[in-house]
């Protein structure tokens, strides 16, 4: 399937601005936007919370070089990991800007070999390159990785979560609007009730039952 055919990709949130989050957690994202820099980070929350989206969005808007690792299944590698790391990690960004590694379901990364590994390559590349580890579950990753990084949780009070259940909601109408996709509000109250903050789960939902009409 053409990534751009999947809505979850097509309607990812390109800068923080347009992300679905807290407001506290907005602006922590949004300083280090006016920073210019960010620092290591480890992201965790539930799954379709908007991790990867923000680790993405962050890298965007301040022009970063970036390169995603997918820990559940080349994350395990300790090989692949080192090759992939060092070759991006080690080479000066043309364009002179920073340089992220965006380890995603790093909680899958094994924490035997290459969580240890890990830190190292942290220090090691500290001058050029940044590390932002997403995981669902953050008691699977060893603690000098979290002591190595600024641990932030996607977590929402129950207030937040009904004030980004409605915008949310607001945003899966827009996207069956663009899609042409004829949608009863119902419905999409029901499916935000169901897999809320579970993002991507709704978004899939929708094209499915788009396609199906």
């Amino acid at each position: 399937m053409n990534q751009e055919y999947l809505f979850v990709e097509k309607y990812r949130p390109q800068n923080i601005e347009d992300t679905i989050l807290p407001a506290s957690l907005k602006k922590t994202f949004q300083d280090f936007v006016k920073q210019g820099e960010i620092p290591n980070l480890m992201l965790c929350g539930s799954a379709g919370i908007g991790k990867t989206t923000v680790a993405k969005a962050l890298c965007n808007e301040l022009g970063a070089d970036f390169i995603v690792i997918n820990g559940s299944d080349e994350g395990r590698l300790i090989d692949t990991l080192r090759t992939k790391i060092k070759n991006f990690a080690s080479t000066v960004s043309l364009s002179d800007s920073p340089k992220v590694v965006i380890l995603d379901e790093a909680d899958y990364i094994s924490a035997d070999s290459v969580q240890p590994a890990l830190r190292n390559f942290i220090e090691e590349f500290s001058s050029n390159c940044r590390f932002i580890f997403t995981c669902n579950y953050k008691n699977r990753i060893i603690p000098p990785l979290h002591s190595r990084t600024t641990v932030i949780d996607f977590t929402m009070t129950p207030d937040e979560k009904q004030r980004l259940a409605s915008v949310f909601l607001a945003r899966l109408m827009e996207i069956c609007t663009t899609e042409g996709i004829k949608f009863d509000q119902k419905v999409l109250v029901e499916l935000v009730i169901k897999f809320f903050p579970d993002f991507r789960r709704c978004i899939n939902e929708v094209q499915r039952y788009g396609v199906r009409g």
